[in-house]
């Protein structure tokens, strides 16, 4: 996962200096808050949202195809019968319900269960008012779930400039305007990346419970490199790492 999020976590800093940039320069006039990014900034988010998709897609096929080397049984007695990756791959689209069938196909492995996730969220998203001042909100299971669903969604409405929208009903990865408009802020991508990185966590260390692996994995120094300690703290992933997790930063 540290490499297949390269692309957008390098998006994601570009937007992150932008932002600071704007509110350094406000400062230096005397004026409060942190003002309004502009256009590109919101084409930077929505990079942000298209990427964390891409590298979702990418990790589950890398660790499907992983798995299945240390457990034979999951190796289908046809060959092509499921295909994990290429153009006919089960997850070229990465809802949470094609995951969760890659998973169970093969590993008899579902891991709708594991999925605990920390977001930042606006006040109007979860039922106040205001857009700019965030906050936490845990997700778990079944909201967990609804949040990829978005997210894949958004990402496909975008990469495919699809004009239909849809009714955004997931905290923390994108807004609605009163005309249906879906917005995409500086805390959805951030939390975009956030989420693939404790979903990377969760979902590995479930499926290797399921596989019998008593093992535990290893922290290694392109995590820190990468920025995954400032965004695993404080969430369930980061707890689970730091208590099980061999040479682990406290999270």
């Amino acid at each position: 996962m540290t490499e297949y999020l390269r692309d957008a976590q390098l998006v994601h800093r570009v937007m992150q200096e932008r932002l600071d940039r704007v509110t350094a320069e406000r400062q230096a006039q005397g004026k409060g808050g942190n003002g309004q990014p502009g256009k590109e900034h919101s084409a930077l988010n929505r990079a942000v949202v298209v990427a964390a998709v891409g590298a979702l897609e990418a990790f589950n096929e890398d660790l499907a195809i992983t798995a299945q080397k240390h457990d034979p049984q999951s190796n289908p007695p046809l060959k092509n019968w499921y295909d994990i990756a290429g153009t006919k791959g089960m997850v070229q689209s990465p809802s949470p319900n094609n995951l969760r069938k890659l998973f169970w196909t093969f590993f008899r492995y579902d891991p709708h269960d594991d999925w605990d996730w920390l977001v930042q969220v606006a006040p109007n998203e979860t039922g106040g008012t205001g857009t700019w001042r965030t906050a936490t909100h845990q997700l778990s299971k079944a909201q967990a779930s609804e949040f990829l669903e978005v997210m894949v969604k958004v990402r496909h409405g975008f990469a495919h400039q699809d004009k239909a929208q849809m009714k955004v009903q997931s905290p923390g990865i994108a807004s609605q305007t009163a005309t249906g408009k879906i917005v995409i802020h500086s805390h959805h991508a951030t939390n975009a990346v956030s989420v693939l990185m404790q979903y990377a966590v969760l979902t590995t260390a479930g499926l290797a419970k399921q596989l019998g692996f008593t093992t535990p994995f290893r922290w290694v120094k392109p995590m820190t490199t990468a920025g995954w300690e400032t965004l695993l703290t404080g969430t369930p992933a980061g707890t689970l790492v730091t208590q099980t997790w061999n040479a682990a930063p406290a999270l």
